[in-house]
């Protein structure tokens, strides 16, 4: 029984030796998982970030152009075009929490870590100077419509004038 009983005290040993390295290789195999799934999440995360600040710079480049058109120059229809940078104005002051959440959501990954923390940084700046020449462009243009309509208003009434000192001339005459 000596025999036997220490068979079987080995194969207890051999088994709970086992045992530990199945344990090991399972709590392993979860700590990678873990890791994959944690890699897998911010990946997710970026993509979305991506697809956000990808439709904020299209948004923003749409919209500099309408703020960089001259259409101040042609004095036809001035007020309507004051009304219609007005209303322009108030859509990109509206699209301001699309910029503040996207810094939001950026600066949360960059605190976190997140591997893609550089191209996160470099792509906030971009935006950043983007939305800044927009407000630029959009408050040069309102000026300039401003400035435009002054000068109308102005050259109207200097036509004004000249027109009441022509009839005051023809009644002298």
């Amino acid at each position: 029984m000596d025999t036997a009983g220490v068979k079987v005290l080995e194969t207890a040993e051999d088994i709970q030796e086992r045992r530990q390295q199945v344990l090991d290789r399972y709590r392993r195999f979860k700590e990678l998982s873990i890791m994959r799934r944690q890699k897998l999440e911010d990946s997710y995360r970026f993509q979305f970030f991506r697809r956000d600040a990808d439709e904020l710079e299209k948004w923003i480049q749409e919209k500099l152009q309408i703020a960089s058109d001259e259409n101040y120059k042609d004095p036809s229809n001035l007020q309507g075009k004051l009304q219609k940078h007005q209303a322009f104005e108030a859509e990109v002051q509206a699209n301001a929490r699309a910029i503040v959440k996207l810094d939001d959501t950026g600066n949360l990954m960059i605190t976190e870590g997140h591997f893609a923390s550089e191209t996160i940084r470099s792509r906030l700046e971009e935006l950043h100077r983007l939305w800044d020449l927009l407000l630029q462009k959009t408050q040069e243009k309102g000026l300039r419509l401003l400035q435009a309509q002054k000068l109308v208003q102005y050259l109207r009434e200097c036509e004004d004038a000249l027109d009441w000192i022509s009839d005051k001339v023809h009644m002298l005459i």
